[in-house]
């Protein structure tokens, strides 16, 4: 329950909105004017020109895991989306009962548009590959993806990308062989916020 500006910002906002990242380096005889010669550069809101040793107790006191945050690959874009849910392959339906036929852009399209629930979608989409029916309608796909999706490596230290593959599979089978993709696929998932062997993931 510290006074101090920074103590009460993580207590009002939670430690998870703050981020911690190294401005420079020095020898300790240096920390104090170096410390200051920052804080006088960026006029940070919760910090003010402190003591070498209140500002030595007030890190020690803090221990907060850092987060990296990378641009532009942290934020999901059109480009670094991929997975699986906000595109797809497009399909057709042929109301069986009328004879119409209406292309959507993916199963989830369809299922929300004749189900009103777009986690419908695989019924339709088992239909489609199978060239089947269901919903009242018989189901084709208008194109061919391949389900492998390319993915990369970000290095969480250096901010590179160091890695790339074909698919998750190749790069589990490369990087840790028999282990299992859950940490890889929710990196994936979570594109800046969670690492897996050292690395942000991403697709594309």
């Amino acid at each position: 329950m510290s006074s101090e500006p920074l103590h009460k910002a993580f207590r009002e906002h939670g430690t998870h909105n703050f981020m911690i990242r190294e401005l420079d380096e020095c020898d300790e005889n240096e920390f104090e004017s170096k410390t200051n010669q920052w804080i006088e550069k960026y006029n940070p809101e919760y910090n003010v020109i402190t003591p070498k040793k209140e500002i030595t107790e007030i890190v020690k006191e803090i221990k907060i895991k850092p987060i990296v945050k990378i641009e532009p690959w942290g934020t999901l874009t059109d480009e670094n989306r991929g997975n699986g849910k906000h595109s797809g392959i497009r399909i057709r339906g042929k109301n069986l009962s009328t004879g119409i036929c209406t292309d959507y852009e993916n199963a989830r399209m369809a299922a929300l548009s004749l189900t009103g629930d777009p986690n419908k979608n695989g019924n339709i989409l088992l239909a489609a590959k199978k060239d089947g029916t269901a919903y009242g309608h018989k189901w084709q796909l208008l194109e061919e993806k391949s389900k492998k999706k390319p993915v990369f490596g970000v290095n969480k230290k250096t901010e590179q990308i160091e890695l790339r593959y074909e698919s998750i599979a190749d790069a589990v089978r490369s990087i840790s062989p028999g282990a299992k993709s859950s940490g890889l696929i929710k990196s994936l998932r979570n594109p800046g916020r969670y690492s897996w062997k050292g690395y942000l993931w991403f697709y594309g």
